[in-house]
């Protein structure tokens, strides 16, 4: 299977399949080989790459292409698409940044504190809210930024992990 890839914001066309009971990724030139298992609460995989075992958390919201990945602790957002959705979207203009963004928690807690209100202007990497999950403040940040559109928690509010916080558009959109 051929599916494009948006990561940190870098973008790649990704192949995986199925050798032997084993799952072979190649993108940008490299090729990983992983055992993996799905762990019983469905979320949570454990991966052995090159001898070395993982535990991935990846939550998926309904009918959004962007996947939650939790992968030592940090939460990446990672969006999967289709390469002809690829290709007709760059025949439009259209771009992920054009399209505005969601935060997600990355795991359940506590809202701590909302750094930003609607109408605010987010710069890449700019913490938006803050989150308390096992004694511990995880400061959330947006990817690609713009103009909060909506809050969708309140301070004090208990959130689930993949939860959508907050959701930003483009400036000027």
């Amino acid at each position: 299977m051929r599916v494009w890839v948006t990561l940190g914001g870098h973008e790649a066309e990704v192949h995986v399949r199925m050798v032997g009971g084993h799952v072979v990724v190649e993108a940008d030139g490299r090729t990983i080989e992983a055992d993996f298992v799905r762990l019983p609460d469905g979320e949570v995989y454990s991966l052995l790459i090159g001898g070395r075992s993982h535990t991935v958390r990846v939550s998926e919201e309904a009918g959004d292409q962007q996947l939650m990945v939790e992968v030592r602790g940090h939460l990446l957002p990672v969006e999967v698409r289709h390469p002809l959705e690829r290709m007709l979207q760059a025949q439009a203009g259209a771009s992920h940044k054009a399209r505005g963004e969601t935060v997600h928690a990355p795991m359940p807690g506590i809202v701590v504190r909302l750094r930003v209100q609607v109408g605010d202007v987010v710069q890449p990497g700019q913490p938006v809210i803050d989150i308390e999950a096992m004694k511990m403040q995880n400061e959330l940040a947006a990817q690609h930024g713009g103009v909060v559109r909506e809050v969708l928690v309140a301070e004090r509010a208990a959130v689930a992990a993949g939860q959508p916080l907050l959701k930003l558009e483009p400036e000027g959109a």
